[in-house]
């Protein structure tokens, strides 16, 4: 059965303004605090940090802890800091619950904001937590996630059917090699692991547009594409584009985001995973990462990109702990995040490799896929949970009990001068003093409480 999660959703409302919404297993809304955002105090700070993300020169975990506490320290002031520790508390240690962590930008009102790695995020040691990363952690499930993206509904697996994983390979000769072996090796081996989860379609390399167009109709439920990007187009303008390749010259085809999400209406895959190509400029991977925060909102699922250049053995580590979870039905922002982990773990934190790996996400419970059989496991299971129930006795005051049976929707209290409790509009139970009453297996059936 599918798990839980408890929600903190994070949204920057503007350059002064944090607004945050809790809500419990049931998405019911637990409370609405708000903070200070500390982004213009901290600006000086930060653009230092972050450079040094930036320019890969993050050589030992203090150097990483440094950017993490600026940038929660930046999001979280005094009182919301406050507030998510104690709701870590609640719902991690106490509950023994996950918790989903969502951050909400907007990407067109406030580009350079959401262009900052947030991903780095730690609690400063002064909250007492111990280590906590926000993109690692175990116990929660950081994604990047847009209120106004409607939740994307699950994707139907037959009984028996693979998850299908298309790779597109797009290396222009003027543009330079793209290494992309390591990956495709991993993902063949995954597959051969796995013959009864995972299909590894044939590799698409030249990725011309019609190459592309061919790949998805053969329904890859996975693209994954490495090739180069660009921030700016012919014309100077802040776009981010993806080279493609044009099939005769072998020679680019820059694509902008609107282009490249339009392919995607032949077949649209649930997870897009753009990879930039090793020892590219770091603005091809920040050019991915805009490509990507766009496609997103093109009715794509998830995607995930790069948001810094990462070596292909980062790369293919990462890709296979996500996609190994994924065939395992492990929710896509909980697969994301143990991928992330194992990098961490592989890297102690003395590079910025695991805070990479960025997801855009817009499943709301993040079971991206559901097979057919799951419906049927449900009724099943709800069935026998009916059976248990009818052999419930709830003991009353007095000399009168109940047997409820049926699922509990409504609650009722008859006071010890009533007789008569009713709900919904079809029932009514006349209680008589010294009577057993046993309620079916009845739609709208509800317990009884009594009162003295």
């Amino acid at each position: 059965m599918n798990k839980s999660y408890y929600t903190y959703r994070i949204r920057i409302a503007n350059v002064e303004r944090v607004q945050v919404e809790k809500r419990d297993a049931q998405h019911k809304l637990l409370g609405e605090p708000s903070g200070v955002f500390h982004y213009k105090n901290n600006l000086e700070k930060i653009n230092s940090l972050i450079n040094t993300a930036r320019n890969g020169e993050i050589k030992n975990s203090k150097q990483a802890r440094m950017v993490g506490e600026v940038l929660f320290n930046t999001l979280f002031d005094e009182t919301l800091r406050q507030d998510f520790v104690n709701f870590h508390v609640q719902v991690v240690q106490q509950e023994s619950q996950l918790l989903r962590v969502e951050l909400d930008i907007d990407e067109q009102g406030m580009p350079e904001i959401a262009a900052l790695p947030w991903e780095f995020m730690c609690l400063p040691g002064s909250a007492n937590l111990g280590e906590i990363w926000m993109a690692t952690d175990p116990n929660l499930a950081f994604s990047r996630r847009r209120a106004q993206w409607h939740p994307a509904p699950p994707i139907q697996l037959q009984q028996g059917e693979k998850l299908r994983i298309a790779l597109a390979i797009a290396a222009p000769q003027e543009l330079g090699e793209v290494e992309y072996k390591t990956v495709q090796t991993a993902l063949s081996e995954l597959a051969k692991n796995q013959p009864e989860y995972i299909e590894f379609l044939p590799v698409v390399n030249p990725a011309t547009p019609n190459g592309i167009d061919a790949l998805l109709e053969q329904r890859p439920h996975i693209f994954h594409f490495i090739g180069h990007g660009r921030l700016q187009n012919e014309d100077g303008e802040d776009v981010g584009e993806i080279a493609l390749v044009k099939k005769v010259f072998n020679t680019a085809n820059w694509v902008d985001a609107s282009f490249f999400g339009g392919l995607f209406n032949r077949h649209r895959p649930g997870i897009v995973f753009l990879q930039a190509c090793e020892g590219g400029m770091l603005s091809e991977s920040e050019a991915f990462v805009g490509v990507a925060s766009k496609i997103v909102q093109q009715n794509i699922p998830v995607v995930v990109a790069m948001q810094y250049g990462v070596s292909n053995i980062t790369a293919t580590q990462f890709a296979y702990e996500f996609y190994e979870r994924l065939a395992k039905d492990t929710p896509v922002d909980i697969a994301v995040q143990n991928a992330r982990r194992s990098v961490a773990l592989e890297t102690q934190y003395r590079k910025r490799d695991f805070a990479t790996p960025v997801i855009f996400m817009r499943v709301q419970d993040g079971y991206l896929f559901q097979h057919s059989d799951d419906e049927g496991k449900l009724e099943s299971e709800t069935m026998v949970n009916r059976e248990k129930q009818k052999e419930k006795t709830v003991h009353a005051s007095g000399d009168r009990s109940i047997a409820v049976g049926g699922d509990v929707t409504n609650s009722a209290i008859i006071p010890g001068d009533r007789n008569v409790v009713q709900w919904g509009s079809k029932y009514n139970i006349n209680i008589g003093k010294g009577e057993n009453i046993d309620i079916g297996d009845k739609s709208g059936s509800c317990v009884l409480f009594y009162g003295d």
